[in-house]
């Protein structure tokens, strides 16, 4: 089938007016202008997308699918508190809940033109189950806690464990690493053996690092919120913690985790010699603007990432600390947050940003031979965006318009390994109203319990 459009946008070439793409089963197997793939293959049938953009699908590189109940649920908690909320929220839910909410995020990802996700995954195979139900492309990090070094066996015992689950779940699609949680909720011993571990397993790793300033008051001088209330609440008070008096980013380097195999969210809260550290061992970063700023966390300094040469991807991050999985909106906001904070134009450009959203996040996914860009042999991930809207108009520049313009609901189409799974803002095969339900009745518990908290508290 070629897939013909007004715009097509490679990414890693320049923009195609009145282009097409070829696909052939599972992969693309040409590009360029219409006319000519219409010469070259007139056996093949035509879909016309007419007056829109056809791109990539776009690549979220950090996000946790399982939480998408909780959107709007903390919406003005710093960092801190809203942890805290949040571990006392996520007691509420049942295995069932937790599918219902993944599948409730892997819905609106695709039909927002996701079609990959580096999803960390906490509890069973409810990430397995949603991306298997809506066939999305998934790098899923097993998540990992523990700062009992005791522990340790038991802890890569369980680890094996669930990775063999996980395995037997899991789709073709669906590629399986680990995620040590963070530099305040992992030891550096057990983040040592949990890196030597995937090496010998041979999976990818990705953790939140240097996220929040109480993240590095805790690393750094053992005090704050993540020191007491936080450890009090999920059981680690009594653990011993001895102040480091060095940033996360040093933290790490010190126990030897750092490498080309980690991929950090976050890293907002990170000198000039921290970069430098991140170069030096080749860490890709996953940026999350909006989650970031939502928490009051800051903004990550990604000129700065880019211009150190690092690899970086776009996250949402989970709808517990981002009300929208929409990239359009990520790479606005990462934008515009960017030139704020520097005072210039200079440094960043849409051109950029989209390519961070797509090829980049591929990059820190170790996935780019496979997707992130339109080009022969890789497989056929691509998305449609309606230019219809008055907001699109005139256009000159596509890149320029869908950066500064487009929102997840201009997408009308999206096809993930050559398979059509949203076509005219419609999933084939599936109960919408059915996974809304179900979601809705998770969200359900988690009211109630805000609700009789709040009548106690008045009673009080």
């Amino acid at each position: 089938m070629i897939y013909e459009a007004e715009w097509v946008l490679p990414i890693t070439s320049s923009p195609l007016p009145q282009g097409a793409v070829l696909v052939e089963d599972e992969e693309i197997k040409d590009i360029g202008p219409a006319e000519q793939l219409k010469a070259r293959y007139p056996e093949q049938k035509l879909k016309n997308f007419h007056h829109a953009i056809l791109l990539p699908g776009f690549v979220n590189a950090h996000t946790h699918l399982e939480y998408s109940v909780f959107r709007g649920f903390m919406d003005n908690y710093e960092f801190g508190e809203w942890m805290l909320h949040f571990i006392r929220g996520r007691k509420l839910l049942a295995s069932d809940d937790w599918v219902a909410s993944a599948l409730l995020g892997a819905m609106e990802c695709v039909g927002s033109g996701i079609t990959t996700v580096g999803d960390i995954m906490s509890h069973g195979t409810a990430t397995l189950e949603a991306a298997g139900t809506f066939g999305i492309r998934t790098c899923a990090f097993a998540e990992v806690f523990g700062m009992d070094d005791a522990n340790i066996p038991g802890v890569l015992r369980n680890l094996d464990g669930r990775l063999e689950r996980f395995r037997a779940a899991a789709t073709p699609l669906v590629r399986l690493g680990i995620s040590p949680h963070a530099p305040y909720t992992v030891s550096g011993p057990l983040f040592r053996a949990l890196m030597a571990y995937a090496l010998g397993a041979g999976v990818s790793v990705a953790t939140h690092l240097a996220e929040s300033k109480e993240e590095v008051t805790f690393v750094r001088n053992g005090a704050g919120v993540l020191a007491h209330d936080f450890r009090e609440l999920v059981g680690w008070d009594e653990l011993m913690w001895m102040p480091t008096g060095a940033s996360p980013v040093t933290y790490l380097q010190q126990w030897g985790v750092l490498s080309s195999n980690l991929l950090a969210a976050h890293c907002v809260q990170v000198s000039p010699e921290d970069i430098e550290v991140l170069k030096e061992h080749d860490v890709a970063i996953a940026h999350c603007p909006k989650s970031n700023a939502k928490l009051a966390c800051g903004i990550a300094p990604v000129g700065d990432f880019l211009e150190a040469g690092l690899r970086v991807g776009i996250g949402t991050d989970s709808l517990a600390s981002n009300n929208l999985l929409d990239m359009f909106g990520e790479m606005r906001v990462g934008l515009l947050l960017h030139r704020a904070s520097r005072q210039s134009t200079e440094g960043l450009q849409a051109e950029q940003v989209l390519r961070m959203a797509t090829l980049g996040g591929a990059e820190v996914l170790g996935l780019a031979d496979q997707v992130g860009s339109l080009e022969p042999r890789k497989k056929a991930d691509l998305i449609a965006v309606d230019m219809e809207y008055s907001h699109f108009s005139p256009i000159d520049d596509p890149v320029s318009a869908l950066v500064y313009g487009a929102n997840q609901e201009d997408v009308f189409f999206a096809m993930i390994n050559g398979r059509v799974v949203y076509s005219k803002k419609l999933f084939p095969d599936l109960d919408v109203q059915e996974i809304t339900s179900r979601a809705k009745q998770a969200r359900a518990k988690l009211r109630s319990s805000r609700q009789a908290e709040e009548s106690r508290t008045s009673a009080s």
